[in-house]
């Protein structure tokens, strides 16, 4: 994977969209939304770490080719 830095910072920067809109879509009053932000924005990432961490497990599983 060329340029890792880059990879990180963009998916952070789709992230943070993502979970700004579902949080300011999802709760009703903004000082409530500004407050859990950070808590899901922790879940979003973690889940997504998570997923990578299942993903490459398989692949090194079910994939190999040695």
């Amino acid at each position: 994977m060329k340029d890792p830095l880059v990879h990180v910072l963009l998916f952070l920067c789709v992230a943070v969209a993502i979970v700004t809109l579902g949080v300011f879509y999802g709760d009703a009053d903004d000082a409530a939304a500004r407050k859990a932000w950070p808590r899901r924005m922790l879940t979003f990432v973690l889940g997504c770490i998570v997923l990578v961490a299942v993903v490459l497990v398989c692949e090194h599983t079910f994939a190999s080719l040695g």
